[in-house]
């Protein structure tokens, strides 16, 4: 496999294309529909297909199924422009609301003017609670006006600032149910899982029946490589309320336990790694954790990061990792939170293998240190970058682009890669490397550290744009064309 073929196979998640087909609707008990492929009944089952996955529940739960066009839920949907968290698992947005209780006669706060936070009216109410705590009027009026500017920030992505806004709702009314699901889902949301663990471990004894909390529970659990307890709370999430996509991770993990049960481990400092237990892996293992840990010494000083919690590497026969990927047959190796790494018959670590896997770490690091708010170009960029890749073969065609006025904006190239054609993914690729060394050569590596820094202190890449280098988005693409004609 050439070198572009190699920057292809280093993905991170599935491009759904949106379409209208032919389908079904299932209607459940609840009141809740999916709009699925296709759905049919087996036995005291029924199954349905959605985005190329067989899923199945009780038919007990079903009121009716019907045929209908089926239109992708908005999360499914990606355009060009959007911006794509690089998790390994989606966790959807909480369906309920901050409960305050009985509210009843009590006032609009009146914190969001027409989409902007009045943060001196927010000071003011929740000056009058401190002045008179006792007050139930003016403690519900200013949980409320919380409320209103969390719910408002997590709307604009600014996941930073509604974890410290949860912090004064939080000191009001600490064992409230939905504030604690909140604050684990933003925790989880910004990869600070040991911490949504804790939280989330607390509201659990006075709230044990709470499928949402099982299921936020079992994904912390999962993304900190604890696979039995994540399999044990997604069951009882589900057995409390069917979700899709609870049933979609809790088959993802019983297959990784399936292939992964007779593993052996190795540890390092900073890496656990999982591999079949032959003596030539064992080997192996070794050669790639030592790979690994001389990679994180560079990645720490060139990203001015250190990850906290040790990082999971998973060594697959090539049969194995695509039964358990799911992902294409050109696929390299994979980043959903976990390194997966196709052995391919290796038994030693060469140049090659060591830089794919400071590749794959290299997204370890950017996906903790912006708490998922770095857009693909600049991810992958930097992936190929640190792991010693060059753009210069890809500069001709770069300024011919520029000069036919047909060059992508990096604005479009924020989502994934994978549901490209062939020829378009290597280009993305060959551009946000290009990129890269723009914003290397032009601004240098200090302030790419605080590009990715500011990026997940705001929960957002574009503030963080502004704040770092003082650019605008349209501002910093003017100035990479006008990079890539002086070349």
């Amino acid at each position: 496999m050439n070198r572009q073929n190699q920057a292809l196979s280093l993905l991170l998640c599935v491009l759904f294309f949106v379409h209208e087909a032919t389908a079904d609707v299932i209607h459940l008990r609840n009141g809740k529909k999916l709009s699925v492929e296709r759905a049919w009944e087996e036995r005291d089952r029924v199954r349905y297909e959605h985005n190329g996955n067989i899923f199945g529940f009780s038919k007990e739960l079903v009121e009716r199924i019907e045929s209908g066009t089926y239109r992708p839920e908005p999360r499914d949907a990606v355009t060009p422009g959007a911006t794509q968290r690089q998790q390994s698992v989606s966790v959807e947005v909480l369906d309920e609301t901050l409960n305050l209780g009985d509210a009843t006669g009590v006032d609009d706060p009146e914190v969001i003017h027409e989409g902007q936070l009045d943060q001196n009216r927010l000071t003011v109410i929740g000056n009058e609670f401190r002045l008179q705590p006792a007050n139930l009027e003016r403690k519900l009026r200013y949980q409320k006006a919380l409320r209103d500017v969390i719910q408002w920030q997590i709307k604009r992505n600014d996941l930073a600032a509604a974890l410290s806004s949860m912090d004064p709702y939080l000191h009001i009314d600490p064992d409230n149910l939905q504030a604690n699901l909140t604050l684990g889902w933003l925790l989880i949301k910004r990869g600070q899982h040991p911490q949504a663990e804790n939280v989330l471990l607390k509201s659990r004894v006075q709230n044990n029946h709470s499928a949402e909390l099982h299921y936020l529970l079992g994904t912390a659990y999962y993304h900190q490589d604890k696979n039995s307890l994540a399999s044990r709370e997604l069951q009882q999430s589900l057995d409390l309320r069917y979700r899709p996509e609870v049933e979609s991770l809790l088959k993802k993990i019983q297959q990784e336990n399936l292939v992964e049960n007779e593993f052996k481990q190795a540890n390092s400092l900073h890496f656990v790694v999982r591999y079949e237990g032959s003596e030539s892996n064992q080997a192996l293992g070794q050669g790639i954790l030592a790979s690994l840990e001389h990679s994180f010494t560079e990645l720490e000083n060139q990203l001015n990061y250190s990850p906290r919690d040790p990082i999971a590497v998973v060594l697959y026969p090539d049969e194995v990792f695509q039964d358990v990927t799911k992902m294409p047959g050109w696929v390299g190796a994979l980043n959903d939170g976990k390194i997966r790494f196709p052995i391919k018959g290796l038994t030693f670590v060469d140049h090659t293998v060591r830089a794919i896997l400071k590749h794959e770490l290299t997204h370890s690091f950017i996906r903790l240190k912006t708490a998922g708010n770095c857009p693909l170009w600049l991810n992958e960029g930097l992936a190929q970058y640190l792991s010693g890749d060059s753009s210069r073969s890809f500069l001709p065609l770069a300024k011919q682009a520029i000069a036919q006025k047909r060059f992508p904006e990096l604005s479009h190239l924020e989502g994934p890669f994978i549901g490209m054609e062939a020829d378009r993914a290597a280009w993305a690729y060959q551009e946000s490397l290009l990129a890269t060394e723009f914003l290397m050569k032009s601004y240098g590596l200090s302030d790419v550290q605080k590009l990715l820094e500011n990026s997940g202190k705001t929960g957002n890449f574009v503030t963080g744009l502004k704040t770092a280098l003082r650019r605008e988005y349209a501002e910093l693409q003017r100035e990479f064309e006008e990079y890539v004609q002086r070349q």
